[in-house]
């Protein structure tokens, strides 16, 4: 079995029986909050945060059921910050399911305070899943902190997603931050990172160089896929982030390489809800035709290859090399 499937099943076994534990006696809304938190939390999700904390582990240290544990802190985080995400987007889907915001039958703005709280929640539990674990008192630490500066980052990274695009002020390098606050930080780096300070690696700022990259790369691929994408195999709407507005390196590049009037025709559609499906195939036409698409996946591929060739600073292990450029390839040459 390889090391995803081998070990995603391990992480999702984990999270059933934290959330048995946590669903165990309780009634009411506490019991009807935390089953819901466990179906959006155990739905369709890669783990690739997990995963990526149980690779940094396995640089100096065989793998075990400890740092399995100590992996759900990761997914928790992730829910906690989906979970704020869909609300501020207002999106409807996640998953191939409803946001956590449209799981409850009360009225939108109950919906949406309940949610919030059980973000809130499971920011907790993230907490509490990793402290739970017997791992030496200093590394348990240092690995708390980090987790708390990756919430830090991906808030900041969020602000900066939210305010920036207002108007036509944000910059591709503007786009490239977002990405490595909010993204590259609490998917790759973070994760790989803290799970290296538990396994008791001296070096963890060489991971640096693999993880910004590697998930600035992948951010780039989603925000492709997330128009170019497979419907099905995404679990949403090709059609959600441009209808959100979302101001992409495939948007700005778009902006700078288009016709002007493609670029007018761009821009009164972008971020207005039940575009026509005619409509929005002639923007991804305009984004192909131009050469922002084929742009825009070369620099992809520019992050990725950095990422790739700082394997052999990180380690000298083959095993783990060979699992670091097979994470690297699934992140960003993927179709979902």
């Amino acid at each position: 079995m390889d090391f995803v499937s081998k070990y995603k099943g391990q992480v999702d076994a984990a999270l059933e029986r934290f959330f048995a534990d946590k669903i165990a006696g309780k009634s009411g809304i506490e019991r009807d909050a935390i089953s819901k938190l466990r179906e959006f939390t155990m739905r369709g999700g890669k783990r690739i945060r997990p995963l990526f904390m149980i690779l940094g582990y396995w640089i100096n240290s065989d793998i075990d059921d400890k740092i399995i544990d100590a992996s759900i802190s990761l997914e928790l985080m992730q829910s906690y910050l989906l979970i704020h995400d869909d609300i501020i987007d207002q999106s409807e889907i996640r998953r191939g399911g409803p946001t956590f915001h449209k799981m409850f039958g009360y009225e939108e703005k109950i919906n949406e305070g309940i949610s919030i709280v059980c973000a809130d929640l499971s920011d907790a539990y993230s907490h509490e899943a990793l402290l739970g674990v017997d791992f030496d008192p200093h590394r348990l630490n240092s690995a708390m902190k980090l987790m708390s500066e990756i919430v830090e980052e991906t808030g900041i990274g969020q602000l900066m997603d939210i305010t920036l695009p207002i108007g036509d002020r944000i910059t591709l390098d503007d786009v490239t931050a977002i990405h490595k606050y909010k993204t590259a930080q609490y998917t790759v780096n973070g994760p790989m990172k803290m799970g290296a300070i538990l396994g008791g690696y001296e070096h963890p700022e060489k991971i640096d160089d693999y993880g910004i990259p590697l998930g600035i790369a992948f951010q780039i691929q989603d925000d492709i896929l997330g128009m170019f994408g497979n419907e099905k195999e995404l679990g949403k709407s090709v059609m959600s982030d441009f209808e959100e507005g979302k101001k992409t390196h495939l948007i700005l590049n778009t902006y700078e390489m288009a016709r002007r009037s493609d670029v007018d025709f761009i821009k009164e559609r972008l971020g207005k809800k039940g575009i026509s499906r005619d409509d929005f195939q002639k923007v991804k036409q305009i984004i192909e035709e131009c050469g922002a698409l084929e742009k825009t996946r070369n620099l992809s591929k520019k992050y990725y290859d950095s990422a790739v060739s700082s394997i052999d600073r990180i380690t000298n292990s083959p095993p783990q090399k060979e699992q670091l450029k097979i994470m690297a390839d699934l992140m960003v040459l993927r179709s979902k």
